[in-house]
Order: structure tokens, then sequence, then C-alpha cells
């Protein structure tokens, strides 16, 4: 409490950092105090806002005071009553920055807006909401992607109160439309178009009316200059959440879109683009998507567009290529998880024997000076030492910094794929599984539409069938691991060893 007087008194953003780590470290003994830290970050934070001092120094103690209050709430999750006590100082903060314009902090206002609707939703976030869009009516859009975090919890955290107000809705298109129709960047554009997949997906079956709007405002986007694939294949992520939506609604739809496409009707144009752009679509979440759009279109039996029978001998072989991608995203980011527990295991004992990056600067000139001797000295005696003392961070920071990369080409995904939707939990039993629907599609299909199968399969070379008998192989293998999961949970396990089938037939006929 000290510590926070003299930070009011001279508004150090130095001692602001301190106070940051004082968190962190001892964040088992705060919760007496959270309530009076927090008190006094926002009381400070307003007066140095309303200081005359105009330098740099200001914004960085403003923008110290905001991240400790960020860490603050991050540190009290385990404390709710403490966390809901936290709420009305920070909702105070962030009302300042936005209704003041304070634009230098909307980026940390934004953030701590995030963190308040990261659990639940309080009946004064919704109304935050309100300001929000006024705000961004107003000056904000180019902040739409600092509000994207926020809005993606309005959308999923509590979904039947954001459904509750049709205003919600329309709020989010509007927003989104702006962007998608203005001259924003197409960060901001990539994010538009995943706000309104987010909200398709997690509405499924609550927004029909909203779908035509939804869709028409993605593939207008697409008429115009495209430059980065991300911005395309999330314009077609949109259409193709609309077919797992409601796939008739969705080709109903197409077929009224006022968008002239020469030689061929706008359904058959996204489809063909959708089965080129195949190899853009990147890490589990649009890949999933893909294979599961996929899956309900084949499905469809006479109702399918008639430029799916035009190139039969390409799905399956798409399909299998995204099925590939998949396998190595899965297997990247099970790799990473097995990195990040392994680094969290280490880092107790990196911590008690490494010094703080200050420390070996200042111990930089005397490594260097302590080689010159050395060196001197082996040549004083007869002979050369070749050796170095060197700052051991500088070569593993480079290595890091390496491996990395690698993780990144390897992983294969972008920043929007943090943006869950329902498709994504994979603890939820009900969560559609691509490799099973893609299974059950492949069983059914020869009973239900056989002539449609047949024109498929038929002209699959050896290592597709191959490919195609992996998959089937795997989604058995997921079955089975979904099954002792739900037995695991209901109180009993499984033991008995089904045994997988190692062959499928391509005809439909059980084999003898």
């Amino acid at each position: 409490m000290e510590l926070l007087r003299i930070i009011r008194e001279t508004e150090n953003e130095e001692l602001t950092s301190v106070l940051q780590k004082i968190v962190c470290t001892y964040s088992d003994q705060l919760p007496p105090i959270a309530l009076d830290i927090c008190q006094h970050l926002a009381t400070t934070f307003s007066q140095v806002l309303e200081s005359d001092d105009t330098g740099d120094e200001k914004a960085i103690t403003a923008m110290g005071l905001l991240s400790t209050m960020e860490t603050l709430l991050a540190v009290m999750e385990e404390h709710p009553q403490v966390l809901a006590a936290l709420h009305p100082i920070v909702l105070q903060v962030i009302g300042h920055v936005l209704q003041q314009n304070v634009f230098e902090f909307y980026e940390e206002a934004f953030g701590l807006v995030c963190d308040l609707t990261s659990k639940s939703i309080s009946p004064d976030m919704w109304k935050l909401l309100e300001i929000i869009y006024e705000l961004f009516q107003k000056n904000g859009a180019e902040y739409f992607v600092d509000m994207m975090p926020a809005l993606h919890n309005y959308i999923t955290v509590d979904t039947p109160a954001f459904l509750s107000n049709q205003n919600h809705v329309i709020a989010m298109y509007n927003m989104c439309k702006s962007v998608l129709t203005s001259n924003a960047t197409e960060e901001s554009e990539c994010s538009a178009a995943k706000l309104l997949e987010v909200i398709i997906l997690q509405c499924k079956g609550h927004i029909d009316d909203f779908i035509p709007s939804f869709v028409e405002l993605a593939l207008m986007r697409l008429t115009r200059e495209v430059k980065t694939s991300e911005l395309r294949t999330m314009c077609l992520q949109v259409v193709i959440a609309a077919i797992y939506y409601n796939p008739s609604l969705l080709l109903d739809i197409l077929e009224k879109i006022p968008i002239p496409v020469p030689d061929s009707s706008i359904t058959a144009h996204f489809i063909r683009q959708w089965l080129h752009d195949y190899d853009c679509f990147l890490g589990i979440h649009d890949r999933k998507l893909c294979i599961i759009g996929l899956c309900t279109l084949l499905s469809l039996g006479e109702r399918k567009p008639t430029v799916l029978s035009e190139l039969p001998d390409k799905i399956i072989p798409t399909m299998l290529m995204i099925f590939d991608g998949l396998k190595r995203a899965y297997a990247a980011r099970a790799s990473e998880g097995e990195e990040e527990e392994s680094e969290d295991e280490s880092e107790d004992l990196e911590d008690g024997l490494s010094s703080d990056e200050d420390d070996v600067d200042e111990m930089s000139p005397y490594l260097k000076n302590m080689q010159k001797m050395v060196q001197e000295r082996g040549a004083e005696a007869g002979f050369e030492i070749s050796a170095s003392i060197q700052d051991a961070d500088s070569d593993e920071d480079e290595d890091d910094d390496d491996d990395d990369d690698d993780d990144a080409d390897e992983i294969d995904e972008t920043a929007l794929e943090s943006y869950t939707t329902p498709l994504d939990d994979e603890e939820n039993p009900n969560a559609v599984d691509e490799y099973i629907l893609f299974q059950d599609v492949m069983n059914n299909l020869p009973n239900t539409d056989p002539t449609w199968y047949t024109m498929l399969t038929r002209n699959l070379n050896a290592s597709e069938r191959k490919n195609l008998q992996e998959v089937l192989v795997l989604a058995n293998q997921k079955k089975e691991t979904k099954r002792s999961k739900e037995i695991e949970k209901s109180g009993g396990y499984q033991f008995t060893q089904h045994q997988i089938p190692t062959t499928f037939s391509f005809t439909g006929q059980k084999q003898q």
C-alpha cells in the first residue's frame, strides 16, 4: 500500500513495473487487499490522465497501471468473489478511456473488456457493448482488430443472452459490414469475416433471417480485389459455415444473390473456387470446417448442386489432401502441448539458476575482459587458446528464434484460429468429429445414392485408395476413443479391444 501511495505521488513508470512483479509473485497473499490495490490503480490512472504532462512518460505510466490491472484480474481468477468486486472498478476505468476518446489506450481498454467478459457477462458489460458500438460508428473502425477478442466473448460466453436481443446481432453485422465495405486493412477484414463465421457456427438454428445478409456480404467482398489468400479463404468460410448451418437455406440464398458470374451460377462459381483453394485453408479449424462442409454437400441427395456432378473426380482427392493437412496440424498441436509441459517443468529450475537480463548485460564487459586476459596469459605461456567466453543467451535466443520459426511453419495456422466455435470444443461429446462424419457419409452413400458414390470413387488411384483407407481406419479409432471416454465419464471403463477393419469396400458391398 505504501508503494501504491508513492506511485500516485510520483507517477513513476518504473514503480508500476515493480508493482506488477509483486502482484505476480505474491498472488496468494493479495486477496485481502486486492480491492484496495485496484481502487488505487484506478484513481492514479485518472490522476495521470488529468495531469498537464503530455510527455511519453505519462503514457508509459498510464499503460503500466492498466497492465497491472490486467495482471491483477488474471491472478484473482481463482477467487471469484474478489474478482467480482474488482469488475466495477475496472469497468469505470474502461468507461473513462472509451467515453473520453483517449485513443492511445484503446488497445489496453479493449484488453480489459476481454478480461471482464471471459467467464460471464454482467448486465453492465452488455451496456458497455452499446458504448463500444457507438464508439465504432464514430471513430473506432480502425481499432476493430483490438475489439475482436471482446466481441468474440460477447457471442460465445453467453450465447442465449446474445440472442435474446436482436440488436446484438445487428450491431455485430453492421460493424462487419462497415469493415468489409470500406478501405480497412485486410487484417481488419479477415477479423470481420471471422466474426461472421463465429456467429453462424455459434448460433446454429437461431439466426435464419440474418444468414442471407452474412453470405451476401462475404461474397460481395470477393468481387473486389483480394490481396491475400487468408482474406479469400475467410470469406469462403462464411459461406461454408452457412452450409453447415442449413444447406438448403444456403443454396436457396445463393440462387437469389444478385452477383453476376460469367458463364456460371454463383453456386457453381463458389464451389469451384472452394475446391481450387483447398490448400489455402490452414490450421485445424479451417480444414475441419472444409471437411464438414463438403460432407454436408455430398449427403444432399437430389438437392445437391449440379456442379458437384461435374467434379466427381476432384472431390474425394481434395478431401484426402485436406485430411493429410489435418493430420499434420493435429500432430503439431500435440507436439506443441508436450513441449509446453516440458518447458513448464524446467522453468522453476531455470528461475533459480538464471539472473536478470540487466545483470547479464552488466557482466558482458567483464566476460570480454576475462576472455582477453585468459588469451594473453595463454600466449605468454606459449600456447594459443581458441575457445571463447560468450553470452550464452545470444546463441540460445537465435536458436530459439529458429525453432519458433520452424514451429510456426509446422503448426500452419493463423491468429484467427484462437477464436473458437462449437466445432472446436473437443471436450463436448456432441461436437462434430470430421473423421467420423466423413466415415458415416462414405458408409451411407452406397445405400442412399449408389450412382453418386460410384462416380466419386471409381477413378481413385492406388495411392488415393490407400489414403482413403487410412482416414477411415483413423475414424474407427476416434470412434473407439470417444466411446471409451463416454464410458469412463459414466463411471465405468472399457477394456475390450475391438478389432479395427483394415479393408474397405469401394463398391458398398460386404466383402466375403
